[in-house]
């Protein structure tokens, strides 16, 4: 089955500005199968469970958190629940100005600290080109980063597996995804 998901959501859980409900509509509303809600560790509020779970959609509804990792400065990883499997995506690596030297390196270190699976080339659902590349050593993932309502559909992935978290996440594991842009 092909599926079609966004895996950087973020909502009034901590600084985006839709609702998870509104979020999950408007993508719901763009033909998506799955999104990942990831709100920011710092700013995350002690009710995002119960906010997250009174969401009412059709969508598989990921849970996750946008971890800041302290690492020769910061960077984010996406820590993202299945029902038994887990997904680590380095964020948007074109946002911290580095080199792809640097990148590479930063990609490495922080992989001695989470079992990372992927890296979001993409910074706001726009491609960052320099890092599409196989010298990251791990699959590259495009994703929104939502925070706003203009923010939401420039960036997913379509997959061909079974409808359910697990199988999603074992297919980005192994890199079988693709990575889509919207036109204009």
């Amino acid at each position: 089955m092909l599926l079609k998901g966004c895996l950087h959501v973020h909502t009034t859980c901590s600084d985006g500005k839709l609702s998870p409900q509104e979020a999950a509509d408007i993508y719901s509303e763009l033909g998506y199968d799955f999104i990942a809600f990831t709100d920011h560790d710092y700013l995350l509020k002690s009710s995002s469970d119960d906010t997250y779970a009174s969401v009412k959609s059709d969508l598989i509804i990921f849970k996750g958190v946008e971890l800041t990792v302290f690492e020769k400065g910061y960077v984010h990883v996406n820590k993202i629940w299945g029902e038994e499997e887990t997904l680590h995506i380095l964020n948007h690596i074109g946002e911290y100005d580095l080199t792809l030297e640097q990148a590479k390196e930063r990609v490495a270190a922080v992989a001695l600290k989470y079992p990372l699976d992927a890296v979001e080339f993409t910074t706001k659902g726009f491609p960052d080109n320099e890092f599409n590349t196989d010298e990251l050593g791990l699959p590259r993932i495009a994703s929104d980063d939502s925070h706003t309502r203009i923010g939401c559909g420039r960036a997913w992935i379509e997959l061909d597996c079974r409808r359910s978290k697990d199988s999603i996440i074992r297919a980005i594991k192994k890199n079988r995804f693709w990575n889509c842009f919207q036109r204009g």
